[in-house]
């Protein structure tokens, strides 16, 4: 055999000790000190060199031994494969709770695992339950949960609209026939009024810095309305350019104005010298709010034909901040919200109020996965009442709702005798009544579950019409043989049409084919026709007066009638009477000539009516400084006196714009005895 290939029977080392039995030198000495591992010292020399015998180490570690402080061996180590004593089962009875058999010329034994091994799985297994946790949170973001409630405002004033900079509320509040600027501490008291020249004034967004608040302002129905700066604590409002919308929003640092006008959203960086198209919809954006970044926009698009209302996300372009990037829907048709608060967090989640009489508060929670876009709404409040505005402060985690009161309905009738308003019909909670020609019957829609109903006009007997199926009914109207009643109506998912009912009762028709929304129906003389302006036709751009062949269903625009709305039919059919609400005019067709003319200017209320005898067309004048109802005689277009509203506009609650005439030629009104309170809702996010 070659000299190489002899095994030595001695370790001259320690190195060499260790090196066999597989430790490091400082474990072997310790062994020798405390466990007796044979180790022999060569007795002269500075240093006393070490030595050991294999195979009495080999004995050593098969006999097995205890440290001296009681901790075991920490390791077993076998001779060779080659050594003919070596004998596994031995050490298997031994008690060696498992072996590791090595090819030959490698040491085998039971193996420890080390404690820096040890250390290493556990702080591996530590950072993966982070990692997981960390992407759990990341697929499932943290939830806005509802923790409880405060009432701020005690008033009961009618309000809208509503804003906070973190220290006080924002809303324009109903006061005499005007709607004022106002506001109140977060934390309750007093509400202060902000003194504005405007008739109706809106906010809609406080800037960054708490120091001003965009205003719309308007003077009566109209969609669209200029949008001002207000400084909160006082001073001149600045116009924003020429801009008019009816939605708008200041981003997160205060150098652009998003605003919505018509069905188009857009932007500007000038105050409104300049205007950028972002995007136009089939459908109405509304309630503008950016995102915390400055990056996208939150809105909802309200569809006009059907009402619903879906919330959108829109991404700006990274290198032009004038281009939309991307458009995506966050929520379904399912549930059709009404209202959106500004946004709460990096996660741009927002809260989402839908329709109803007790509106169900969502948290919209977003997702940013692929595979997990779009977003959830979660229940987080059902309010005891409807919801009208939010408003969000993040730092103190609180949702302001704009709630409303329950309303009651009073119908009252101005005596011209004594000058002075007495109720009609007492203990009946009705709106939109109509009389038949022959003034012995009434019909009105009943509040607040909003049915239809028709009794002798002294309210006595009074019995329901059927409309099953209906979600919303307005303004009836009986035809002149008294027997049929025309009204609008509206299914869900449908647009508002126009309905026929037998007055006896029976089965509803709808009056024409089409999808447009119909607004209130009057008839001809000879009651074969109806004519009527399309509802919501100034957010679609689509105002004029159509005309229905009741007979073929056909309908057709009445010639020279673009941009008019709320048509009326006089008694005898010789005119046809319509408001240009964008405009607050007054206009008269003449049927035989078939030309229009200008009655009046100032109108900015939203219903006409007819003098029995059609010499005279009464319309109104609901808000401003002095509210009235006006009479203009068509001959001379002369405005006659004026029924003033001004001391039944300070009663509680307001003046509704609808208004009926009676046949001895009174004025019926409404009077909408409600309001609203703001509530503050506290909200965490776990």
């Amino acid at each position: 055999m070659p000299e190489s290939a002899v095994v030595t029977p001695r370790l001259n080392s320690w190195k060499e000790i260790a090196e066999y039995v597989g430790r490091n030198v400082r474990t072997v000495i310790r062994w020798e000190q405390e466990g007796g591992l044979p180790v022999h010292r060569v007795p002269v020399g500075h240093r006393r060199a070490v030595f050991a015998y294999r195979h009495e180490i080999d004995r050593w570690l098969q006999d097995g031994f205890k440290m001296a402080d009681g901790e075991a061996a920490d390791a077993l180590v076998v001779p060779p494969g080659n050594d003919p004593e070596f004998k596994p089962q031995s050490l298997i009875a031994a008690g060696a709770s498992s072996l590791v058999v090595d090819r030959p010329g490698k040491r085998v034994g039971e193996q420890r695992i080390p404690v820096m091994l040890l250390w290493r799985i556990a702080v591996g297994l530590g950072f993966v339950v982070l990692t997981a946790t960390a992407a759990f949170r990341w697929i499932t973001p943290p939830r806005v949960l509802f923790t409880g409630d405060t009432q701020i405002t005690y008033d009961g004033a009618p309000k809208t609209g509503l804003v906070t900079d973190g220290s006080n509320l924002y809303f324009g509040e109903w006061r005499e026939g005007r709607i004022v600027m106002s506001s109140v501490s977060v934390n309750g008291g007093a509400v202060r009024e902000i003194a504005t020249p405007f008739v109706q004034a809106e906010p809609v967004a406080v800037r960054a810095d708490g120091r001003a608040l965009l205003v719309l302002a308007g003077d009566g129905q109209e969609q669209e309305r200029s949008l001002w700066e207000v400084p909160v604590q006082g001073g001149a409002p600045q116009r924003v350019g020429g801009l008019v919308c009816h939605s708008a929003a200041w981003s997160p640092d205060g150098r652009e104005i998003a605003y919505a006008s018509g069905n188009a959203i857009y932007l500007t960086a000038d105050n409104g010298a300049s205007q950028h198209l972002i995007h136009a919809f089939a459908a109405v954006p509304q309630d503008l709010r950016w995102s915390l970044d400055g990056k996208r926009l939150l809105f909802r698009l309200r569809d006009l034909t059907t009402w619903e209302s879906t919330v959108w996300n829109l991404s700006l372009s990274e290198a032009n901040p004038f281009v939309m990037a991307s458009l995506t829907s966050e929520t379904s048709t399912s549930r059709s919200p009404n209202t959106l608060s500004p946004v709460l967090d990096r996660q741009d989640d927002a809260f989402v109020g839908t329709d109803g009489p007790n509106s169900t508060i969502f948290a919209l929670e977003r997702h940013w996965l692929p595979w997990a876009s779009g977003s959830i709404l979660r229940v987080f409040s059902e309010p005891r009442g409807g919801v009208s505005d939010f408003a969000v402060d993040r730092k103190t985690q609180r949702l302001y709702l704009l709630m409303g009161t329950p309303d009651q309905f009073e119908l009252d009738w101005f005596d011209k005798t004594f000058h002075e308003f007495r109720p009609f019909l007492p203990g009946i909670s009705a709106r939109d009544v109509d009389f038949s020609r022959d003034g012995r019957w009434i019909v009105y829609v009943r509040v607040p579950d909003n049915t239809l109903w028709v009794a002798p006009s002294d309210g006595s007997s009074s019995r329901q019409i059927s409309t099953t199926g209906m979600t919303n009914i307005e303004l009836p109207r009986w035809s002149p043989d008294g027997k049929w009643i025309a009204f609008m109506g509206k299914r869900p998912g449908a647009p508002y049409r126009i309905f026929i009912a037998p007055a006896a009762g029976g089965i509803l028709r709808e009056a024409s084919r089409g999808t447009d929304n119909q607004g209130a129906p009057t008839w001809s003389p000879d009651g074969r026709r109806l004519i009527y302006g399309r509802v919501m036709c100034q957010e679609e751009r689509t105002c004029a007066i159509e005309e229905i062949d009741l007979e073929t269903g056909e309908q057709s625009m009445v010639p020279g009638s673009e941009g008019l709305s709320t048509a009326r039919w006089s008694p005898d059919g010789r005119y046809i009477a319509a408001l240009r609400a964008d405009k607050f005019q007054v206009f008269l067709l003449n049927r035989g000539t078939g030309t229009w003319r200008k009655l009046a200017d100032g109108v900015n209320g939203n219903d006409l009516a007819w003098a029995p005898n059609s010499r005279a067309v009464y319309a109104s004048k609901p808000d401003g400084d002095r509210p009235e109802v006006i009479r203009i005689a068509l001959s001379g277009n002369k405005t006659e006196p004026p029924v003033d509203l001004t001391s039944f506009s300070k009663l509680a609650g307001r003046v509704d714009s609808w208004f009926a005439v009676t046949p001895d030629d009174s004025i019926l009104f409404l009077h909408i005895v409600s309001g609203h309170e703001i509530y503050a809702l506290h909200y965490a996010v776990r």
